[in-house]
This record gives structure tokens, sequence and C-alpha cells, in this order.
């Protein structure tokens, strides 16, 4: 079946929960859709196409490699992502991910996911600040290097770098500026160089003064208890 908005085009199957929430899926796109917009100050010259689907299983199908996963783009303008009660992988991750790739699609998958969380703002409820601060605490906060790179990116827990660099992209926004993370954004050559252009400090110095920034604060003790419980819970 399919549903089109404004900005989308929404494919669902007969009779599933996607079908009898369409409505308000459409109307919930359609606000992240203006945000992130705004926020970017870009605007797609198309539709964006989402699937929804019952099963993570599903998505894995349509990716390809029959492995189950919540959600994925297909670029130029394609969302794969579940749909039921217990999952609802809809929202601002995705659309990020297509309407920022109208400016640029940065090689680091870093600073792509740190883009698309800095819109999300959260992970399993509890905001990416927070996350940042007790991996601090714990002393496992990734470095920056470490993170930078592809291949050592994907190698380390998304629980642990998907937070984390979400927060640090919210922190260069809340201190620079967003008109110069953009011109960061827009890179093609080595990040490095283009990060001390862009700011006049290396990504290193940078990532030292948010670690710096975020540890000022406390983290609550019921908050932490809650952490480690999510943690537990998901096999971390």
């Amino acid at each position: 079946m399919v549903y089109e908005s404004e900005h989308y085009r929404f494919f669902f199957s007969e009779n599933s929960l996607a079908e009898q929430k369409i409505s308000e899926i459409a109307a919930y796109q359609e606000e992240c859709f203006d945000f992130i917009c705004r926020m970017l100050d870009v605007t797609p010259d198309f539709k964006i196409e989402y699937t929804l689907c019952a099963t993570p299983v599903e998505v894995g199908l349509f990716y390809g490699d029959e492995e189950p996963c919540n959600g994925f783009t297909r670029l130029p303008n394609q969302i794969f992502a579940v749909y039921n009660e217990s999952v609802k992988c809809i929202g601002f991750h995705e659309d990020a991910h297509i309407i920022s790739y109208c400016i640029n699609r940065p090689p680091n998958s870093a600073v792509r996911e740190g883009l698309a969380m800095f819109f999300d703002r959260r992970w399993w409820g509890i905001s990416n600040f927070d996350w940042t601060l007790y991996y601090i605490r714990c002393n496992r906060c990734p470095s920056i290097e470490m993170m930078i790179e592809n291949e050592s990116f994907f190698s380390l827990d998304c629980a642990l770098t998907y937070p984390v660099v979400g927060a640090f992209t919210e922190y260069l926004i809340l201190f620079y500026g967003i008109e110069r993370y953009l011109c960061f954004y827009r890179y093609t050559n080595r990040i490095e160089h283009t990060f001390f252009q862009t700011y006049q400090k290396t990504l290193s110095q940078l990532y030292a003064e948010f670690i710096r920034y975020v540890s000022n604060f406390s983290l609550d003790w019921a908050l932490e208890i809650r952490i480690k419980e999510l943690l537990a819970s998901n096999g971390r």
C-alpha cells in the first residue's frame, strides 16, 4: 500500500500497524523534515520514499545481506525501517542522512552518524551527553582518532560510538555555530586538514575541549543505574 504526504511517499503492508498509524507517522516525519531542512538550510528536490517493515528480518532482506536490522538508507532517497508494537524506527536519524547528503556525503562515518545523532538527541531514551558523561566516568570514552577511522568506528559498539559522536557534533554546533559546522561538513579532502581550516584548532584539541566541558557535569545516580541496565539487557 502507498500513502503520500508533501515530502514523503510511504510503502507498507495491508493490515499492518503502519497502515493503522500512517497519518500520524506522516505528520511526525513532516515535522522532522521541516526541522532538519531549516537547521541545514537545504531542501531536497525529491520525495523521500519510506518503506515501513514489520520486522528487522524484512528490513535485512531489503538491504540484501539478510542480516536483521532496524533501519537503513539507500541513496538517493530511500529509507527502510521497522515499525511494529515494540520497535518504531522512525524520526530524525535516517531522514537526516538523506537530507544532509544533499549538501555532501562526508567520507568519515563518524561525521555522518554524528550529525544524524545530533538530530536524534538520544540513544535508548537517554541523551547523548549523559551517555558520554557515563563513558567518561567509566574511562571508556573512545579517542577521536579511533572513531574517525571508518574501520575502527564500526569495530566499536554502536552504543558507545553513536551517542559520543552525536554529543560531540552538538558541542561543535552549540559553541561554534551551525554555519561553521556546515563549512566543515562540505569537506572532501583529509578531515584533519579541513577541521583545522574551519576551526583553527586540531580535531584532537576540540575533542579534548569537548571532554572537559562534559566532565563539568554530574550524572544522576538513578540515570547511571538505568544506563547499566540498558547495557546489560542489550548484551553489552
